[in-house]
C-alpha cells in the first residue's frame, strides 16, 4: 500500500532512488532491512525496498533470497528493464485509482456491477507460495462462490484443480491453459513444467 502511494503522490522521489540502484547484492541486504523494520525508514525508503526486493528476489518474491544467474546475465537484464520502465506514465495511471487494504471478496463483492471487470491472482493453494504461506483450497473455494455470484466479468489465474473444474463445469466458465517454465530452486536451477489456467466467465478469445 505504502509502495502505491508514494507512486501516486511522490513520485519523482522515489524515480530518483530507482534510477541510480544497482542489480547488488548488498542493496537487496539493506531493502530486506528497511522491509522489515518499516517503522524506523521514510515512505520513500520502504517504497525503493518494496521495488528492489520485487526485482531482485529469486522468483519476485519479498522475502526470497537474491536473484542472479550463472551464464546469460538475463536477471541484471530485466532489472535494468524494469528500471527503464519505471516512469511517470506509472504516476499518471495510478491517479485516479482507488487503493484498497481489505478483504479480496469484500472488494468484490462491494465493487461489483454489470460493467465491473475483475482479475483474480490469488496465492496458488497447490503450490509453494513463498511469502504468500497460509491460502488454503478451502480459501480458493470461496473465491470460486463469490466469483459465481458476481454481475460483471472476471478472469482469474490459477494451477488446475478440482475444485476449479467442478465450479468451470458447473458454471459454463471458460478455460485456457498455458505451459511454461518454472525455476523451482534458485541454488541447483531446476527448472520444472507447469500448467496456469486461465478462468473466465466470458469467451476466451
Amino acid at each position: 500500500m505504502n509502495f502505491y502511494k508514494v507512486v501516486q503522490n511522490d513520485f519523482v522521489s522515489l524515480e530518483k532512488e530507482i534510477r541510480i540502484t544497482l542489480h547488488s547484492r548488498d542493496l537487496h541486504r539493506k531493502a530486506s532491512v528497511i522491509y522489515n523494520n518499516p517503522d524506523l525508514f521514510n515512505e520513500i525508503k520502504r517504497a525503493w525496498a518494496v521495488w528492489l526486493l520485487s526485482t531482485q528476489s529469486f522468483a519476485s518474491m519479498l522475502d526470497s533470497s537474491f536473484g542472479y544467474d550463472k551464464a546469460k546475465n538475463t536477471t541484471t537484464k530485466k532489472i535494468i528493464n524494469k528500471r527503464d520502465a519505471f516512469t511517470e506514465d506509472l504516476a499518471i495511471r495510478l491517479q485516479n485509482v482507488q487503493l484498497e487494504s481489505a478483504d479480496a471478496l469484500y472488494v468484490i463483492r462491494s465493487r461489483d456491477g454489470i460493467n465491473s471487470f475483475f482479475y483474480c491472482d490469488p496465492p496458488y493453494f497447490n503450490s509453494d507460495c513463498g511469502h504468500y504461506d497460509g491460502y488454503s483450497e478451502q480459501d480458493f473455494e470461496n473465491l470460486l462462490i463469490t466469483l459465481s455470484k458476481i454481475e460483471g466479468k472476471f478472469l482469474l489465474s490459477s494451477y488446475p484443480s478440482d475444485v476449479l473444474m467442478r465450479y468451470a463445469k458447473e458454471h459454463g466458465w471458460h478455460m485456457w491453459s498455458v505451459e511454461q517454465n518454472v525455476t523451482i530452486n534458485n541454488k541447483s536451477g531446476y527448472v520444472k513444467r507447469k500448467v496456469e489456467v486461465l478462468t473466465a466467465n466470458y469467451p476466451l478469445g
